[in-house]
Parts: C-alpha cells; structure tokens; sequence
C-alpha cells in the first residue's frame, strides 16, 4: 500500500535556496509512494509541475475578498494545490486557533477540493495523566462535527502528539499504531468512512526505520528533517 510523506517546510528556506531544493527532490527521489511538500505560501508557485504534490501549511477561514494578509482556499486551488494542513500544534499555540476554526477551515478545503491533513495530538501533562484517548476523541469530535460524510471521504488526520514535535522524543511504534486505530475507529463509528493516519513528530532518518513498517499508519508528516533535502530524501527512499 502507498504511503502518504508529506514535508512541512514551515517558515524555512530563502529564495536562493528554493531551487536547489526542487533540483534535489526532483533527481534523488527513488519511491513510489506520495510525496507532499509544504513550502510557504510564497514558494509554492515554485513547487508545482515536480515530481510530487504540492501542500499548503494553512488557508484562510474567509472566501476571496477585504481579507488583508489572507489566502484562501479557491487561491489555493487556482495555484494547483493538492493539500492542507489543519490545525498543526504550532497555529493553535501561536494564532489560538481552536476546534472550531478547525472546522471552518476544513469546509473550506473540502469546497475547494483540497484534502485536509487535520493535526491532532496531546500535550505532555495529558499523555502524563492518562488522558490521550479521551483528548484525541473529543478534539476528533468537534473538529468534523456536521460535516458531510461524502466530502470527508478523503480527509486525513495526522497524529502528532504535541510533546514530541521537535524534541527528539517519539512515543514507541507499538503506542502509534495503537493509536492510529483508535482513531481509526472513531471516525469510522461516527461517519461510517475509513480515514488515512499519519505521524508526525521528530521523525528523522535515524528512527524512521523503527515507524516504516507500522500496519496503521498511512504515512508520516515530517518537519524539521523535511528542511534538509536530502535528509528528507533518504527519509522519503527508506519509507
């Protein structure tokens, strides 16, 4: 089964470093499974017509229109975007984004045509108190809550549990998979669809031998690693 790899670029890379990375990406990579890159809104005119997807890392809550310093969905569209990412940790810590902006942003994509990569995941005092589970269902719950279980055939949650973004620490593979099918599970016993799981969260080419062979999990979101090209290679080939 083809994986899902997607690269979250963040706020990262120079105009002079744009071409570069494209030319590794689009002679070094040796894999058949789908490869997504999240450059920043003003790179990604650069990243279509590749070898891989391109994705957006955010989109606006508001259509077209007097919304200075916003992109919207249908500009996402027009550009040849293919994917979304929702609610990643870092725009709910640093723009408060909550559930249910979530949503809104979600109706949006799915207006659009766009698949939503929809981020979710725990902080370390709810992992330390037993509570992931019972987070990472509420969150689900709210974040899809009314949407239109045809639209969201397509939709894809990432798991990546807040404390181990950028820390190094990853949780084990037995507690990935064990989480991935909860989740699993919970979007197939409120909307009757089969959803694709990502992780996310330190991944690198050091552990990714240790996450390549999980039986639920779709794919992997990657980000810091993503920022070197050829390490996000060597990630992308092992997978």
């Amino acid at each position: 089964m083809k994986k899902i790899i997607v690269g979250n670029l963040k706020a990262n890379m120079n105009m002079d470093k744009v071409g570069d990375y494209i030319y590794t990406m689009n002679n070094s990579i040796n894999s058949d499974n789908e490869v997504v890159i999240c450059p920043s809104y003003i790179y990604i005119p650069f990243f279509t017509n590749e070898n891989f997807n391109v994705g957006s890392q955010n989109v606006s809550i508001y259509d077209n229109g007097a919304f200075t310093g916003e992109v919207s969905a249908e500009q996402l569209k027009s550009a040849r975007v293919k994917y979304v990412i929702v609610g990643h940790s870092e725009r709910r810590k640093y723009f408060h984004e909550n559930e249910r902006v979530m949503n809104i942003k979600i109706r949006k994509c799915l207006d659009n045509e766009l698949i939503p990569i929809v981020c979710i995941g725990e902080t370390k005092e709810e992992r330390i108190e037993f509570k992931t589970k019972q987070v990472l269902r509420m969150d689900l719950l709210e974040i899809l809550k009314d949407l239109d279980r045809d639209k969201i055939k397509d939709l894809i949650i990432a798991y990546e549990p807040i404390w181990a973004i950028g820390t190094g620490i990853v949780p084990s593979p037995k507690e990935i998979d064990d989480i991935a099918l909860f989740i699993k599970d919970i979007v197939k016993s409120a909307y009757k669809i089969n959803v694709k799981v990502l992780y996310g969260g330190s991944i690198n080419t050091t552990n990714i031998d240790k996450f390549k062979l999980l039986n639920d999990i779709d794919g992997f979101l990657v980000g810091g690693a993503s920022n070197n090209p050829n390490e996000f290679v060597q990630i992308i080939n092992e997978i």
